[in-house]
C-alpha cells in the first residue's frame, strides 16, 4: 500500500515528518548523557584516524600503530584538560577580585551615561538589575562550573575512542560483504564518514592556527589566561559564524575588568580580525567545501543541537547537522527543499 492510497497528501507527509522529528528530537535529549560522549569520540577518532592509516600504510603491525595512535590521542587529550582545569580553576578562585572590579566598571559607565542624560542606573542596582555584579558573577560562576561536568565525561569518551579506533581499519571491509540494499544505506554512511573526516581534519588545523595566533595577541596586550582563551578559540573553530563570537567574549570581558574599555575592545577587534583572516585563508579552502551550510543553518544547527544536548551540542551542531542532511534529508527526493535551505548546491545532489 502506497503513501497516495492511504490520502498522504505531501502537505501531510511533511507535517508527519517534522512531528517524527520532533519526538526523536525529544528523546535524544533526555538521552544527551549517552549520545554527547559517543558523538563526542566520533569526531575524535575521525580527527586522529589518519595517523593510524598512516602508520600501518608505514610497515607497522595493526596492534603497534594502533597503540601508538592511543598514545598520541591520549597525551594530547590530556595536555587539553589538563591546561582547561588548571586555567579554570585559577579563574574561578579569582571570581571575588573580578566582582569588585566589575562593580567599579559599571559605576563609572552609569556615572558617563548619567552625564549623557541616561538613567542607567537601574541596570545596576537592585536585586533585580539585569547589569547587576552578583548576576553577572554568579552567570560566570555556572558557566565555568557547566565547562567543567563537560569534561568529566573526558573518561567515557577515551574509552569509546580507543574501540573505535580499533574498528576503524576494518570497517569498510565489513561493509563490502554486506547485501546490495544495505550496501546502498552503508553507502551513505561511508560518504558521511568521509566528508565528516576532511571536516574535523581541516577545521582542528584552522583551530589550531587560530588558537595559537589568539594566544600570542592576548599575550601581547596583557590579557590573564591567554591560553585558556586560546584553547576556547581551538574548540570554537568548530563552530562557523558564531563561533567567533563566543570565543572573543570571556577575553574581552576580562580585559574590560583588568584595563578598560578601550582595551575590551582592542581585544575584541583583534580576534575578529584573527578569525576573518584566517578563516578567509585557511577555513574557507578548507572547511567549507566540506560543510557548505549557510548562515542561517549554522545559526540554526547551533540553537536546536544546544537545545538537544547542551554545550557540546552547541560544538557539535555542524557535524551533527551533516550527519541528518547526508544520511537522512538527501536520501529522499522530496526533501530537495530542506537541502537547499541547508545550502548544498543542487550539484552535489546525487553526491
Amino acid at each position: 500500500m502506497d503513501e497516495t492510497s492511504l490520502g498522504l497528501t505531501p502537505s501531510l507527509r511533511l507535517l508527519l515528518s517534522l512531528a517524527a522529528a520532533a519526538v526523536v528530537l525529544v528523546f535524544m535529549r533526555t538521552a544527551a548523557s549517552v549520545i554527547n560522549p559517543l558523538f563526542l569520540a566520533l569526531v575524535i577518532t575521525m580527527a586522529v584516524s589518519p595517523l593510524l592509516h598512516l602508520l600501518v600504510r608505514a610497515g607497522l603491525p595493526l596492534w603497534l600503530a594502533w597503540l601508538l595512535t592511543v598514545v598520541v590521542t591520549l597525551v594530547a587529550v590530556a595536555a587539553v584538560v589538563t591546561l582547561g582545569l588548571i586555567g579554570l580553576a585559577r579563574l574561578i578562585g579569582e571570581i571575588p577580585q573580578y566582582q569588585s572590579q566589575l562593580a567599579a566598571r559599571w559605576q563609572h559607565a552609569t556615572a558617563a551615561l548619567n552625564d549623557l542624560g541616561i538613567n542607567a542606573t537601574g541596570l545596576t542596582r537592585g536585586n533585580s538589575a539585569a547589569l547587576n555584579p552578583e548576576h553577572v558573577v554568579a552567570f560566570t560562576v555556572s558557566v565555568l562550573q557547566t565547562v567543567k561536568r563537560t569534561v568529566s565525561l573526558g573518561l567515557l569518551t577515551l574509552l569509546l575512542v580507543l574501540f573505535m579506533l580499533g574498528e576503524a581499519t576494518t570497517i569498510s571491509l565489513r561493509f563490502a560483504s554486506t547485501p546490495p540494499r544495505v550496501s546502498r544505506s552503508l553507502a551513505r554512511l561511508e560518504d558521511f564518514t568521509r566528508d565528516m573526516r576532511r571536516f574535523v581534519q581541516a577545521t582542528t588545523i584552522t583551530g589550531l592556527i587560530e588558537g595559537v595566533a589568539v594566544t600570542a595577541f592576548l599575550l601581547v596586550l596583557g590579557v590573564h589566561y591567554a591560553p585558556l582563551w586560546g584553547l576556547l578559540a581551538f574548540f570554537m573553530a568548530f563552530i562557523p559564524t558564531l563561533g567567533a563570537l563566543i570565543a572573543l567574549a570571556p577575553p574581552a570581558f576580562l580585559a574590560l575588568l583588568e584595563q578598560g574599555w578601550w582595551q575590551a575592545l582592542a581585544v575584541a577587534v583583534g580576534i575578529l580580525l584573527i578569525y576573518t583572516v584566517i578563516g578567509n585563508v585557511v577555513g574557507r579552502r578548507l572547511v567549507a567545501h566540506h560543510t557548505n551550510l549557510s548562515p542561517l543553518a549554522v545559526v540554526l544547527s547551533v540553537v536546536v543541537w544546544g537545545w538537544v544536548l547542551g554545550v557540546l551540542g552547541g560544538l557539535l551542531a555542524v557535524p551533527m547537522t551533516l550527519l541528518v542532511r547526508r544520511l537522512f534529508i538527501e536520501a529522499y527526493d522530496e526533501s530537495g527543499w530542506a537541502t537547499a535551505l541547508l545550502g548544498r548546491p543542487p550539484r552535489d545532489r546525487a553526491g
